[in-house]
């Protein structure tokens, strides 16, 4: 609600600062808890280690996972790595997956196949991991590569931030 005053004195505008003051005084009160960001983070995790409310399984098959080209609904259940997940957090954390999610509206399974590979299976464990933990835990050269490969074709930009820290 926004409240509109005509100033016509000196104090009208002294009221009206004491009025923003009181304001600002009652703002005070409100506190900001970021650990319950953590609590829902873990919640969100542990419901998805369960498979409660996951609404998308994405089928990763062979040893590269997530391919450069075009996904494809698929309406089998095929042999793969296959990884949980909540769409909602997927595209929170991924401009790909939140334009993707924006048009693909049918299956609950994904299976993610193309031409180049981009995204090996250990780097999209490593980032679905980070995206319901917070966690980064890659270890050597190589392996950083792979997932900072996957982090940039996925356009997860706090992975990204997680790699160039490390």
């Amino acid at each position: 609600m926004t409240t509109h005053f005509m100033v016509k004195n000196a104090y009208d505008v002294f009221q009206i600062n004491l009025l923003a003051m009181e304001a600002e005084e009652t703002m005070e009160c409100i506190q900001e808890f970021p650990e319950h960001y953590k609590v829902i983070l873990d919640r969100l995790n542990e419901q998805r280690e369960q498979d409660q409310f996951t609404d998308i399984t994405l089928i990763v098959d062979g040893m590269y996972a997530l391919y450069c080209g075009v996904l494809f609904p698929l309406l089998l259940f095929l042999p793969g790595h296959h990884f949980k997940a909540h769409k909602a957090v997927l595209a929170a954390c991924s401009q790909f997956f939140y334009k993707f999610f924006q048009d693909f509206t049918q299956e609950p399974l994904v299976e993610i196949e193309g031409t180049d590979w981009c995204v090996s299976n250990m780097a999209f464990r490593h980032l679905i991991e980070f995206t319901y933990t917070a966690k980064l835990m890659v270890q050597g050269e190589e392996e950083a590569n792979d997932v900072w490969k996957a982090a940039e074709y996925l356009q997860m930009l706090e992975a990204i931030k997680a790699l160039e820290i490390r």
